[in-house]
């Protein structure tokens, strides 16, 4: 995998930072498409699923912020680098909980944009052809999204996907039955269709791998 082969989605704030940095980009990468709102931004995220999403924003709210945190609520293939002037930016922390690759200050060297687009290259290839071991055995591969066990492998369907990549984002913390009702089956779910997921996911895999809260949520709970 090289860099030329990537697919970029750039967020900018300001059309000067537009002009600056988008020739940089798109003469390293495949294709750059470009969103100035949020409205575009997750319209272009959508579409097309880049690998990269170059953020350029001075964050004087916490819009883009939100942003990336919704793609990282079933999303963690996709490398975040963040370009910024804001050298008291009120939102690092947050921005850091996403798994962001790198944070650079402008102005910047065309070095730093460099290092900065190679360390994600490395960080997709890592996420793409690594495998989590959900313990027991049991391997989850990214990019197939698929579990393998006792030598079988068993692809998952779409909402099993989108639970599996839930947890393995939030491993430490209770995942609400409302965040998985909200990005498994966007607020349209029963109680049983839940209890049917969960049931079929420990199925494949083993019965404590999630560990209820009642009344909270589920818990990732490896067994080693």
């Amino acid at each position: 995998m090289k860099l030329n082969n990537l697919l970029v989605l750039y967020v900018y704030d300001k059309e000067s930072s537009k002009n600056e940095v988008l020739p940089l980009l798109e003469e390293k990468l495949k294709k750059v498409f470009t969103a100035n709102s949020l409205k575009q931004a997750q319209s272009c995220y959508r579409k097309y699923s880049p690998c990269i999403i170059v953020l350029d924003d001075s964050f004087l709210d916490n819009t883009m912020v939100k942003f990336l945190q919704e793609i990282r609520q079933s999303d963690i293939k996709t490398a975040f680098l963040v370009l910024s002037n804001n050298k008291a930016n009120e939102y690092l922390y947050a921005l850091m909980e996403l798994y962001i690759t790198k944070y650079i200050l402008k102005p910047f060297k065309i070095e730093h944009l460099l290092l900065g687009l190679n360390k994600c290259l490395e960080v997709i290839e890592s996420r793409i052809y690594s495998n989590v071991n959900l313990g027991n055995g049991i391997l989850f591969n990214f990019q197939t999204q698929s579990l393998t066990k006792d030598g079988k492998v068993f692809v998952l369907n779409k909402k099993e996907s989108i639970l599996v990549n839930l947890f393995i984002q939030n491993p430490n913390r209770v995942i609400t039955y409302e965040e998985l009702e909200y990005h498994i089956w966007d607020n349209e779910c029963t109680t049983a269709a839940l209890k049917s997921l969960i049931r079929d996911f420990r199925k494949k895999t083993y019965k404590t791998i999630l560990k209820n809260y009642s009344g909270i949520g589920y818990k990732l709970n490896l067994q080693n």
